[in-house]
């Protein structure tokens, strides 16, 4: 299983761009505070910086709609690619691919992403997750499980 829920807010605006075939892209990294103690006793707060990327409507929903400092809840798989840099070395990049986003109620006005073939959810009305989310993106129950 491949699956990933991380919480935390935007470090920067997203990046939105479009492959050659025209669909489009979000790229954008969020700051996931950790707490920990050291051996010392002493807590300390820890930042993991996670990239995260978007599909077609779902990314086109998260350029118009999500900014530096926004707080997000991203669930999807990690993926890895790798690529050759001009001096010739390859260099790896593990990232979220997001399938839904989430911001909790109070953090913004409601946001959707229009429907798309990866199934992404149409209105917040049909697709409300559980909890204290807006949510714009997937959305799945037990019925959609195949099994």
């Amino acid at each position: 299983m491949n699956s990933v829920q991380v919480m935390g807010n935007l470090a920067r605006d997203p990046q939105i761009r479009a492959t050659k075939t025209g669909r489009a892209v979000a790229s954008f990294s969020i700051a996931v505070n950790r707490n920990y103690t050291t051996p010392q006793g002493e807590q300390r707060e820890l930042t993991d910086w996670i990239n995260v990327v978007a599909w077609g409507n779902l990314a086109e929903a998260v350029g118009n709609q999500l900014k530096k400092g926004t707080r997000v809840f991203v669930e999807g798989r990690y993926s890895t690619r790798s690529y050759d840099t001009p001096d010739g070395q390859r260099r790896y990049v593990t990232e979220v691919v997001a399938n839904m986003i989430a911001l909790p109620i109070g953090m913004s006005s409601r946001v959707s992403a229009a429907p798309q073939d990866q199934g992404f959810a149409g209105s917040e009305s049909d697709s409300q997750p559980k909890g204290n989310f807006n949510q714009f993106g997937d959305s799945h129950d037990d019925e959609d499980i195949p099994f």
